[in-house]
């Protein structure tokens, strides 16, 4: 009983988990009901510079990309010299035998 219980809120844990992580940051954002900044306006002509500025943080959470770092190894290398010795082979010679009688060997009858 406890055990399917536990099973369906771990399995809304992670549905949760993986929709937060899966939606994008600025959808969310949408729903917090604030400007993303906050700047002084003055009324002037022209270009003017605000003292205070606040930036939402939020879009700032998240995963870092992953970014590839790719290594190169080099290997010390010595030269290896390779000796091969001919192959020696013993000598075999063909003789026929011409003196032998046609019989088998003694075999043991029982």
């Amino acid at each position: 009983m406890y055990k399917r219980y536990l099973h369906k809120i771990l399995a809304i844990i992670l549905l949760g988990v993986f929709a937060i992580n899966t939606i994008p940051r600025e959808f969310i954002h949408e729903f917090a009901g604030h400007h993303d900044t906050d700047d002084v306006i003055h009324h002037h002509d022209g270009l003017t510079f605000s003292e205070h500025h606040q930036h939402c943080d939020f879009l700032q959470i998240g995963i870092e990309p992953y970014d590839l770092v790719v290594t190169t190894y080099i290997a010390p290398v010595q030269p290896v010299i390779w000796v091969f010795l001919p192959l020696t082979l013993p000598e075999t010679s063909h003789v026929a035998y011409f003196n032998l009688t046609p019989r088998a060997p003694p075999a043991i009858l029982a």
